[in-house]
């Protein structure tokens, strides 16, 4: 599966079309900020911890 075109993107994740109609890819980002955005700074791994928290 292809990321074809961006859809939508946010602070923490994009979401994209793909070469399947039926499926979209979200990409999470490893970026935090904190404080009104004054404080940024990756935390690796973030994205797997989340799809982890997702519910199916």
């Amino acid at each position: 599966m292809n990321k074809i075109d961006e859809i939508t993107a946010g602070k923490a994740k994009s979401l994209f079309t793909t070469d399947n109609s039926d499926q979209l890819i979200m990409h999470f980002r490893d970026d935090t900020s904190a404080f009104d955005g004054k404080k940024k700074e990756a935390f690796l791994e973030k994205a797997r911890l989340i799809i982890n928290l997702m519910p199916l």
